[in-house]
């Protein structure tokens, strides 16, 4: 009886646990004085495949502070909403440059293997220039989002899939998957008037990154970036602890001896 017991306990637990990580959770947020990071690179390239992996750490520790950003160019991932966000920085700068090379909220910064040094001092000299953006609000809801119009300039609402498979045949120094990768792409204008280019629809680990910016080119007015990147995170610690805490429950159930208690006539 005790052995049913615990493992029904335990079934119970992975049930509940598994209904938990299926629920789908509102984001939302506002435009904010976060700093646009855009990022030439191709899968090909060696030194873009030694940066890749730092970049993930720096974005999380630098959290709401930036929004990075790969643009895949010449390689496999080059799609038509990496080549649309290329053209419009090409409006104030259309020198040729190579991978990787980045763009700090519209200025291209630095090129090559050692540029993360002269990135790092614009972030920091844009974080304390940046005057507070337009009051937009945003939100993304079951695959869904929804944004105001801005009141002059553009929105660019940028699709980020995270942990993309580099393709098998793909020439590829790097690790088997990049991060950060650009997919889609939506711009409203003020006026209403709206493009798209690549794919709008959600990937499994998905950011999408609002820029309300100029339509001519150049610095934007203010970025926000939601993400369900941090949300399964916790999810996945939350599932191991559940399951733990239910196999050590299960496990006391077997291994703990019933207590035996006499009786008054034993007595």
């Amino acid at each position: 009886m005790r052995h049913l017991l615990a493992a029904i306990v335990i079934l119970l637990c992975l049930a509940d646990s598994g209904v938990a990580m299926a629920s789908d959770s509102v984001h939302e947020g506002e435009l904010g004085r976060t700093i646009l990071v855009e990022e030439r690179t191709s899968i090909w390239c060696t030194s873009c495949a030694e940066i890749d992996p730092q970049l993930e750490i720096v974005a999380k520790s630098h959290g709401e502070r930036t929004a990075i950003v790969a643009l895949h160019t010449l390689d496999e991932f080059e799609n038509d909403a990496s080549r649309a966000r290329m053209e419009y920085q090409n409006l104030t700068d259309d020198n040729q440059y190579g991978t990787p090379t980045f763009f700090v909220d519209g200025e291209m910064t630095a090129e090559g293997y050692d540029a993360w040094s002269d990135v790092q001092d614009r972030i920091l000299s844009q974080e304390s220039l940046r005057s507070a953006p337009e009051q937009m609000s945003f939100s993304i809801s079951n695959g869904n989002i929804e944004y105001d119009l801005p009141s002059t300039g553009q929105l660019s609402i940028m699709v980020i899939q995270h942990d993309k498979d580099v393709p098998e045949d793909a020439e590829n120094p790097g690790e088997d998957h990049r991060d950060r990768v650009l997919v889609g792409l939506k711009v409203v204008e003020s006026d209403g008037n709206t493009s798209t280019y690549g794919e709008l629809n959600l990937p499994e680990h998905w950011s999408v990154v609002f820029v309300h910016e100029p339509i001519e080119g150049g610095e934007p007015y203010g970025v926000l970036e939601l993400s369900n990147q941090a949300e399964e995170e916790v999810e996945s610690a939350s599932l191991a602890i559940a399951i733990l805490l239910c196999i050590a429950v299960g496990s006391l159930l077997i291994l703990v001896p019933d207590r035996k208690f006499l009786n008054p006539e034993e007595e």
